[in-house]
């Protein structure tokens, strides 16, 4: 990367917060792709500072309409570009000209397509903007998501903000977070969709999470490093990675993956090992897939640097002696610990459980007794106070879903700076407990209580979460 592109933080940051909005390429008769959205800001803040452009109409949606950018009378912070390939240099121009900051490109149709044309137009759009203060995002992107004032070009819902920031070469990835996020209660600060990063890449992005104060995790979905040097990315992680957690979900890590990550966003191929070796030397948090990435963030979003465990060492609580086996095995097999209790504990336990049918040394069954939420709690509060132990997993039964359960449970989280975490029974199987759920869910959202659709996932997620803090802890040392 050359050092005179690098972008400053409070330069980035404008991306974010727009105050002049033109669209070009805005038409009312078109159901497709970027226009759909166009309704969305007639009701937004920028109502008033938002500038169709299009020189077939006069007017869209009761705005003014430009026959192009030039014409707007107002300085314009960003602009956003919805055009065939061939007009987009040509417009781009007339932005340069216009002096506008940030400019998106929706558009796909370049070096993704795999042909020298659309390599050609994507150096084309680079020498228009050349020395000039004008950056592109994309092209074949969304461009930024603000959660804070809401601003997005994407058919997503709007989760609450927070402090996950996100960058993205997919654009339907970046559009899927944040419905998974407003279901999850997963909380967004910055997010952008920049397909094939061209100009402003993910070195830029990575950097600028790193210096924003109200970002505490960030997340990627990368293919490739764009416009970006590998050594540079390497390099920002791990200025980034031991100060806060990076989750980073690789796509295309298989040769048929790294095919298909050609073709959507020109991404060239990378042998997966050394994203790993990256991963290792950093202490960034490398998932393979959609679910394990919405479920370590949500971990590494709800456990605060300050209660990081301090090891692998899971007490599991449950009622089910075949079911506590299995765990057993599980977590185990995920890098985990299930050490044998403190024989404190294990008599404080023996007090309040019957001498039948359960086992108390860990995993802990509590038998038929576990079904009764009184007895369930105290072995909990019990176990927390266990110095031998550092994680503590809830193993719910459908018997748990009840809000008054939840309540009393996370009373204890709040308690304690030992991760504490539930694992809910299969929704699947019942619409009824689907039901339960749904109003019990409310008091985890509104606590920040963390939880699991799955043993698997929890297992996985509390491995990566360990992994990290021993990473942290190592770093201190030094």
């Amino acid at each position: 990367m050359n050092e005179n592109n690098t972008i400053k933080y409070e330069e980035l940051k404008s991306l974010f917060y727009p105050e002049h909005i033109a669209f070009v390429g805005a038409s009312e008769n078109s159901a497709f792709g970027a226009m759909l959205y166009l309704p969305d800001f007639r009701d937004s803040r920028w109502s008033d500072t938002f500038y169709p452009i299009n020189p077939k109409y006069e007017e869209i949606l009761g705005w003014k309409c430009y026959s192009s950018v030039l014409d707007v009378p107002y300085p314009i912070d960003t602009a956003y570009i919805s055009l065939k390939t061939e007009i987009i240099p040509m417009v781009l121009k007339e932005c340069v000209e216009k002096k506008i900051k940030w400019v998106i490109i929706f558009a796909s149709g370049f070096s993704e397509t795999g042909e020298e044309k659309g390599k050609k137009l994507e150096n084309q759009l680079l020498n228009i903007i050349k020395d000039s203060k004008t950056r592109i995002i994309g092209p074949n992107c969304l461009g930024p998501y603000n959660g804070t004032t809401g601003m997005a070009f994407s058919f997503a819902s709007s989760p609450k903000a927070g402090s996950i920031s996100f960058m993205s070469q997919s654009g339907g990835h970046l559009s899927q977070l944040l419905d998974i996020g407003e279901k999850r209660d997963m909380r967004f600060r910055f997010g952008v969709s920049f397909g094939n990063q061209i100009d402003v890449n993910c070195v830029d992005f990575l950097r600028f999470f790193r210096q924003d104060p109200k970002t505490k995790v960030i997340a990627a979905y990368l293919e490739s490093f764009g416009s970006a040097e590998g050594y540079e990315f390497f390099k920002e992680l791990k200025r980034t990675a031991d100060k806060k957690p990076i989750i980073i979900w690789k796509g295309g890590y298989t040769s048929m993956g790294a095919h298909a990550a050609f073709s959507h966003t020109g991404a060239l191929a990378t042998k997966y090992e050394m994203w790993e070796t990256m991963s290792k030397q950093t202490g960034a948090i490398l998932v393979h897939d959609n679910e394990e990435f919405w479920n370590v963030l949500k971990t590494f979003e709800l456990i605060e640097e300050g209660i990081l465990p301090k090891g692998r060492n899971v007490a599991i609580i449950t009622p089910g002696g075949g079911s506590s086996v299995n765990m057993t095995d599980l977590f185990i097999s995920h890098n985990l610990k299930v050490p044998i209790l403190s024989e404190t504990t294990q008599r404080e336990l023996g007090r309040i459980l019957p001498k039948e049918n359960v086992i108390i040394h860990n995993p802990i069954d509590m038998g038929a007794a576990g079904f009764i939420i009184d007895v369930y709690i105290k072995c909990i509060t019990i176990i927390l106070d266990d110095p031998i132990i550092d994680i503590v997993v809830l193993p719910l039964w459908p018997h748990h879903i009840f809000r008054y359960v939840f309540k009393r449970m996370v009373n204890l989280q709040k308690k304690t700076e030992k991760p504490l975490v539930f694992c809910l029974p299969s929704l699947a199987d019942s619409m009824e407990l689907v039901k339960k759920f749904a109003k019990a869910k409310k008091i985890l959202h509104g606590q920040r209580a963390l939880y699991y659709f799955s043993l698997k996932e929890a297992a996985n997620s509390l491995n990566l979460l360990c992994s990290f803090a021993k990473f942290c802890n190592v770093k201190k040392r030094f």
